[in-house]
């Protein structure tokens, strides 16, 4: 839980160029998703900013972005977009162990000077930038977004699908849940809607939970990233898709 309250949305970022040790690192990572995961190809960019030139395209949102992860998606793939947000979130915590910044970016970039190749049915529903935060030089425009966004405090316990007798319940059957839920809390989301939400089942296994979000034609990126959270605090696997369920270790 430590690491996952570590990362924040970072919109400013220093000039100081990332060690090759790091770029190792990211690298390695990205690589491992390109291997392992179909329909799912993820790149590291240094040193490039044209994804973020120019106040048209970023708004006064983002300061000094100069490297980026690209993430080109298959969506003939099976929950490609859901896929595409929990490894981006699993490259992102990496990248947080490193001591570096980084940002889900969906709508503020332009996605035809991302500085890869792209093929014509592929898709880049997003790019994450990161290195090493500047958030005193943060802009005017990016501390309202940001104070806007977060005007409303939620508890984990807003994250669960049921009345109070239904968490209570939940809470005695699941030891594991508020953790899930604030694991949940911690995933970054688009204008910070947070759109996950986890309910009680139970399944053959025992108790447990699935996942779902407010709407799944518009969420399934922010699907991903939450069931990651939640694998990674509490440890386990998740099935895919829409009310997938989590299976613990």
């Amino acid at each position: 839980m430590e690491i996952l309250k570590l990362r924040k949305s970072v919109r400013s970022y220093l000039s100081s160029p990332i060690s090759e040790s790091q770029c190792r690192t990211l690298r390695s990572e990205a690589t491992f998703v390109d291997s392992h995961e179909a329909g799912l190809s993820f790149r590291p960019v240094f040193g490039n900013d044209a994804p973020f030139k120019g106040v048209g395209r970023s708004y006064g949102m983002f300061r000094g972005v100069e490297n980026y992860l690209a993430v080109i998606v298959d969506p003939t793939f099976p929950n490609a977009m859901e896929r595409a947000g929990f490894f981006a979130e699993q490259w992102v915590i990496e990248a947080v162990k490193l001591g570096l910044g980084t940002c889900f970016v969906g709508g503020t970039f332009s996605a035809s000077h991302v500085d890869t190749f792209v093929e014509v049915y592929e898709k880049i529903p997003f790019v994450v930038a990161f290195g090493f935060s500047d958030e005193k030089r943060t802009s005017f425009v990016a501390r309202l977004a940001s104070s806007m966004a977060h005007r409303k405090h939620r508890t984990p316990r807003d994250f669960f699908e049921g009345d109070d007798d239904a968490y209570q319940a939940a809470c005695s059957n699941i030891p594991w849940l508020n953790v899930a839920l604030e694991a949940v809390a911690c995933a970054p989301s688009a204008l910070n809607k947070q759109p996950v939400r986890l309910r009680a089942v139970h399944a053959e296994h025992g108790w447990t939970v699935s996942a779902h979000t407010l709407d799944p034609d518009k969420f399934a990126i922010e699907l991903g990233i939450a069931k990651f959270n939640v694998s990674f605090a509490v440890k386990g696997v998740w099935d895919w898709g829409e009310n997938g369920l989590f299976f613990p270790e």
